[in-house]
């Protein structure tokens, strides 16, 4: 059976045809990697402070070749910013349907309005 959610983003640093893919059994291997009920903090996380030990999990499951094939091995461009930021897209359209960055924007702008909301937000009990 064919996986029905699939986040792919161009990762043509690695070589022309290149992408970064997570599926539904990429994601079931990071959440049993790191733990089923904080997985996605941890990998949120890593990416963003660019831990090459997340990017490198990220990595082992969803870097396709131009085949479709995943990849064992790789060079690993550098600077790694912008592998980093290809590897929170390909999570972020995969749990959200969005790239990152307009992801955390709208989760930033629901947060400001939700204390906006909250008059007790602050006070002491």
């Amino acid at each position: 059976m064919a996986n029905k959610y699939i986040a792919e983003v161009e990762a043509e640093e690695f070589g022309t045809g290149y992408t970064i893919r997570l599926d539904t059994d990429g994601m079931a291997r990071l959440e049993t990697e790191y733990g089923a009920f904080d997985f996605a903090h941890k990998i949120q996380f890593g990416l963003v402070v660019l831990s090459v030990t997340f990017i490198r999990s990220f990595l082992a499951v969803s870097l396709r070749d131009a085949k479709g094939d995943v990849v064992k091995t790789y060079d690993m461009p550098l600077p790694l910013d912008n592998v980093g930021k290809k590897c929170l897209d390909a999570f972020s359209l995969f749990r959200y349907g969005k790239d990152h960055e307009t992801w955390s924007a709208e989760a930033a702008k629901a947060d400001k309005k939700a204390d906006a909301e909250n008059p007790t937000k602050g006070t002491k009990a």
